[in-house]
């Protein structure tokens, strides 16, 4: 079980995925990469062979070194293109449950993604990922190399139903019921403020953290003035309520963590 501390001071837990669930995730992968392979390399070169064929060895030289380009293409193009695209996840991830995160609880950025992948070669060393199971085995938080150079984890990610963390948060302020004077006067500035904090950097959470700090900050608004989310409200729509009537003007303009005096 690995513990981290997000910018707004929270603490998240989670699941580290085992070499166990990570190879199977590979495996599910590597057959999908496989199907996918075989139809467009076979596709691709036989066409590129028909065009060279000219050529006499010479094309079948190019061929053949088409066909290896894009072997390496489509190896490393299949997960960096997933796990930007699908949130640090790929086929074979999304089905065991497990996701790829940044360090602090964060969403995979493409810039990770492109790191940990293209040091895959490295960690498949000497054969079948011997450099990267030694690493899985001796790392704290059971780390391949390119985990360990990007920064990133894999984590067990339960599914989680996000519905009631997608309000419209673009909604104008006159057409929520004001909330009562006395109770928003309780909630503390700095509860304001790690709220604002929130709403300006969600995106770039990833869901089960996402849910986990936006049930925090509403139990502790609740905590100090009484104020729950109406019915059918989300949890970020009743956040956003209360920025909006406690500090006119877009929740997402509060400063950075470290500028509003919080741990970064």
């Amino acid at each position: 079980m690995l513990t981290v501390r997000t910018p707004e001071n929270i603490e998240l837990s989670y699941a580290l995925a085992g070499p166990g669930s990570r190879a199977a995730a590979y495996l599910i992968d590597f057959f999908a990469m496989a199907v996918a392979g075989q139809l467009g390399v076979n596709l691709v070169v036989s066409g590129v062979a028909v065009l060279l064929s000219g050529l006499g060895e010479d094309g079948k030289q190019w061929a053949a070194a088409i066909a290896v380009l894009m072997v390496f293409a489509l190896y490393n193009g299949y997960f960096i293109l997933f796990e930007w695209l699908w949130n640090g996840q790929t086929p074979g991830k999304r089905m065991l449950h497990v996701r790829v995160i940044r360090q602090g609880g964060y969403a995979l950025r493409l810039f990770d993604t492109l790191l940990r992948n293209l040091l895959r070669a490295v960690d498949f060393l000497p054969f079948f990922y011997g450099v990267g199971l030694v690493s899985l085995l001796l790392t704290r938080d059971s780390q391949r190399l390119g985990d360990l150079v990007a920064g990133t984890l894999v984590v067990y990610q339960e599914p989680v139903e996000t519905d009631s963390l997608l309000p419209d948060l673009s909604s104008d302020s006159e057409a929520e019921p004001p909330l009562p004077a006395a109770a928003l006067a309780a909630v503390p500035s700095e509860v304001v403020g790690l709220v604002g904090i929130y709403l300006r950097s969600r995106e770039e959470m990833v869901p089960r953290p996402r849910q986990e700090i936006a049930a925090e900050l509403a139990e502790l608004v609740r905590e100090s003035s009484g104020l729950e989310p109406r019915t059918g409200q989300g949890l970020e729509g009743f956040l956003a309520s209360i920025v909006r009537q406690v500090e006119p003007g877009p929740p997402w303009s509060y400063p950075p963590p470290e500028e509003a005096g919080l741990p970064s």
